[in-house]
């Protein structure tokens, strides 16, 4: 349950309330007018346009009396907030002293430095900032309160706090809708625990709580039968007649659990080819299926049947071959130009889920996903991490190949989109093996090595002088990362080379094409701390897991480091399969895979969130690319002129 669809509404009733009792919690007898151009702000709010509502609210702290300048401030981050500028929304909340507020103004500090905190992916925080409700807070700030906490819980698994939560938040909503969402959260969460625990976490409840754990348990029962449910239901009713429970309810939960429903498979088609290039890749992605089959605890689990892909140009009779033979779902295939086959199609004979990725300008047919390991997502998830970290200017370098080309344009596409400008560029030639010199040129080693001897002698000077001060400082260089595109051939050699060139302090990213899931101690030395995003499964050692690394290699017949990855692959593969259709429903769910965190975008492309790691024995875990849609690009405070907009395609 996130915050963001309550704090329109508690915005514009705070700025109404904090306005006409001119932020105070005593009643007057005379109500002021409300400042036009702080209602005209509220407006603005309650239209999404963040961003003129700040301005406003900026505007008018610049010219309150001090009594209402904190409170401006305050709805000036709030908007700031919502609009993703966080650093600047804490930069308003910053001189805000606490102590010296009323008692009111101190809870709504606390509200929006909460919301920051969320924002920020800290729950911790939020928890810790919002510990009591007042008991003299509005019904919004209340509102707000209880769905910040519920948005942390929910963060942090904690599950039966996070339904206490909702449940005080059901008590105070009047949307409808809203309100409708909240239980349906109540209900989807309690589900999920057996009765006896029920019990025990909450016995000696309010009688709201125990008609919702009673309501849960009649949906365990009936979890696919709503019409078995109807008489148990009005027995429900009788024994808690004023139980907020909305009357669409019941039919609501049915409908979303339907739509979250694993599709129902009776039999798995699966399309690869047994020979041309893509017949070893194919093996590989097969054998991970069948592990994947094989471990599978369900006894009643779906037969693979293997259909010959080799020719592109059979997929269309291959696919009714497959529905035909009773198939539920195909996965697969795995050439690109069947895949393009596809997405030119019309109705799908069964639902489909395609090995590989083609561009797309429209959505593709209803029932048709496609999947890949894609090198150009991989470059996009380096944007994000970055931003997520905090750097601003990017310095670029790829192979002039058009693999490199494209992963280049993708990482500076994603870069703009999370609000980043120009990018600094060096292509290099893979065959002529010189990366020396566009390294060099990339970070600027020259203009470097010189700002570093003027330093030198600028020390050496004030120490002639007796000084133990200078003023000498070396200037910004104009980039503060490197992402660098190349194999692991050409990264033990590229990240040397970064520290040679006078840029030791600049951390360096890289895609997981870098290495090969393996690193020898010689290795270890060229490539330390550089950092990549992986798929979880090659950091997988644990023994008792039928599917990790460290088995599956052991039993497995090895087929090169090349298609290493290919494996988990098809473990997800098998997996994801039957749950699409949930992936499909709601941007928010995802599948915790052995390639990463899958879901889906808009145009049914399944990807991934991957694990990221810096290179050493053994690797050390960073932590998992987040959502984009939760990450901004903080901008430089001066640009570098070096910096090139310019596609590596447009050159």
């Amino acid at each position: 349950m996130h915050s963001r669809q309550y704090s329109r509404l508690f915005l514009v009733s705070f700025v109404l309330l904090a306005l006409i009792t001119g932020c105070e919690t005593r009643p007057t007898r005379q109500t002021p007018p409300v400042d036009p151009q702080a209602a005209h702000a509220a407006s603005l709010y309650e239209q999404q346009r963040y961003q003129e509502a700040a301005d406003l609210y900026e505007d008018l702290a610049n010219r309150a009396i001090p009594g209402n300048r904190d409170l401006y401030r305050l709805l000036a981050a709030d908007s700031l907030i919502h609009d993703g500028q966080l650093d600047k929304a804490e930069a308003l909340l910053g001189p805000i002293q606490a102590p010296s507020l009323p008692p009111a103004q101190q809870f709504r500090l606390d509200l929006v430095q909460a919301r920051l905190a969320l924002e920020r992916h800290q729950p911790e925080a939020v928890l810790k900032r919002l510990r009591l409700l007042p008991p003299n807070a509005s019904r919004d700030a209340a509102i707000r309160y209880h769905s910040l906490r519920a948005a942390a819980l929910k963060a942090l698994q904690q599950k039966l706090p996070y339904v206490r939560e909702l449940i005080a938040l059901d008590k105070l909503q009047s949307d409808e809708e809203q309100q409708l969402q909240t239980q349906l959260g109540i209900l989807d969460t309690l589900t999920r625990f057996k009765p006896q625990i029920l019990q025990e976490q909450l016995s000696g409840t309010d009688s709201t709580t125990r008609g919702w754990m009673e309501l849960a348990a009649l949906l365990r029962d009936f979890p696919g039968t709503p019409e078995e449910i109807i008489a148990p239901y009005r027995e429900w009713r009788d024994l808690f007649p004023d139980h907020p429970a909305l009357p669409q309810l019941i039919t609501s939960y049915y409908n979303q659990q339907q739509q979250r429903a694993p599709l129902e498979v009776s039999q798995i088609a699966v399309l690869l080819p047994r020979s041309g290039p893509y017949a070893r890749a194919a093996a590989t992605i097969r054998d991970g299926l069948m592990a994947a089959w094989y471990a599978d605890p369900n006894e009643n689990r779906p037969p693979l049947k293997f259909y010959d892909s080799s020719n592109p140009e059979q997929v269309w009779p291959l696919l009714n071959q497959a529905a035909d033979d009773g198939a539920s779902i195909v996965i697969g295939p795995l050439a690109k130009p069947a895949v393009e086959q596809l997405v030119r199609a019309g109705d799908l004979p069964l639902p489909v889920l395609a090995l590989n990725q083609v561009d797309i300008d429209s959505i593709p047919p209803q029932g048709l996903y496609q999947y890949a390991l894609s090198p150009e997502d991989e470059a996009r998830q380096v944007a994000v991490w970055a931003a997520w970290q905090g750097y601003s200017q990017p310095a670029l370098l790829y192979p002039s190949t058009s693999l490199g080309k494209r992963m280049a344009q993708s990482f500076m596409e994603e870069w703009r989109e999370l609000g980043g400008s120009s990018v600094r560029t060096q292509a290099y030639d893979p065959a002529s093996g010189d990366y020396s010199t566009p390294v060099a040129e990339l970070v600027m080693a020259r203009q470097r090595k010189a700002q570093l001897e003027k330093l030198k002698e600028a020390q050496e000077k004030a120490k002639e002088e007796g000084l133990t001060e200078i003023d000498y400082q070396l200037p910004p260089r104009g980039i503060d990362f490197v992402f660098a595109i190349g194999n692991k051939q050409q990264m033990r050699q590229i990240r040397p080379m970064v520290q040679f060139h006078y840029a030791e302090d600049l951390p360096v990213f890289s895609t997981s094409r870098a290495w090969d899931g393996r690193l020898s101690h010689d290795e270890s030395f060229d490539f330390a701390g550089l950092m990549l995003p992986e798929m979880p499964w090659i950091l997988d050692e644990e023994a008792k897991d039928p599917l990790s690394r460290a088995n599956l290699e052991a039993q497995l017949p090895p087929r090169g480091r090349k298609y290493l990855r290919l494996l988990p692959m098809g473990i997800d593969a098998y997996k994801v399969a039957p749950l699409l259709r949930r992936l499909e429903s709601s941007n928010t769910e995802s599948f915790p895979g052995r390639t990463g965190i899958l879901y889906l975008n808009p145009q049914r492309q399944l990807l991934r969130r991957m694990t990221w790691i810096s290179l050493q024995i053994p690797p050390k875990v960073l932590g998992v690319t987040p959502d984009a849609a939760s990450v901004q690009v903080i901008p430089a405070e001066t640009p570098d002129p070096a910096h090139e907009s310019s596609s590596p395609a447009q050159r």
